[in-house]
């Protein structure tokens, strides 16, 4: 991988999840208890244009996990690949299968690698909730990596009355598909998005504090004097 390219587009990335978000926070146990010799499978859902972002922030940024990502629509933003995006089409089965090589090769070398894998392929709205997935998607996955375990990371975007809006985070129990069943990943993802949704709870841990809102950034109370006689009597 090219670092210094690599280390440009993380760069824009950060930047482009301050200037978007008021904060990104995880909610949960922290720090998550993953497995250091096993890869990760990072089975999430596909609501908003960032969540590739918000998944390398959690998994690369902060925890040190190399990641990769598969992207149907890699033609339009190739520039990612120094970070780990490799080509899925739809219409290119042999594409599709050298990036699963690709993959194979990356799991191999370092037992701390994570895919990050968007059962719903495309981006969905979040109105449609989460799945159904075919079963076989993740039994299809596992028999690729077996030596890899899935783990169900719901993501949930809320403006929390701030002008921007706020990411929430929050993942599952891992899971061996040697040891449960290939629907179970689904299960436990529907588990905490919702459990994102209906939270009245602080967060556990905040990856990012990113933009403040403007309420938090001005006060005229200096124009308080001159205000207060034009009041109407």
């Amino acid at each position: 991988m090219n670092a210094p390219a690599a280390r440009i587009v993380e760069a824009w990335m950060r930047w482009d999840l301050n200037r978007s978000f008021q904060r990104i926070e995880w909610h949960g146990s922290w720090p998550p208890a993953l497995p250091s010799d096993q890869p990760l499978i990072v089975c999430a859902n596909h609501h908003h244009f960032y969540d590739g972002h918000l998944l390398w922030h959690l998994l690369t940024d902060t925890l040190g996990r190399p990641s990769m990502v598969w992207m149907q629509e890699w033609h339009r933003f190739p520039f990612f690949a120094p970070v780990g995006a490799m080509p899925f089409p739809s219409d290119d089965p042999r594409a599709r299968a050298a990036t699963v090589r690709r993959t194979a090769r990356r799991f191999r070398a370092t037992s701390q690698a994570a895919l990050l894998y968007f059962p719903s392929g495309a981006l969905q709205s979040p109105n449609t909730g989460i799945g159904p997935y075919p079963v076989e998607r993740f039994a299809r996955i596992h028999r690729l990596y077996p030596q890899a375990v899935f783990w169900p990371v719901a993501l949930h975007i809320t403006w929390d009355g701030a002008p921007y809006p706020v990411a929430q985070l929050r993942g599952g129990p891992r899971l061996d598909l040697a040891h449960h069943a290939p629907g179970s990943v689904e299960t436990h993802l529907r588990r905490q998005w919702h459990a994102l949704r209906e939270t009245t709870t602080p967060p556990t841990h905040l990856l990012m504090d990113g933009r403040s809102s403007p309420a938090d950034r001005w006060s005229f109370a200096w124009t308080l004097p001159l205000f207060k006689r034009l009041l109407p009597s």
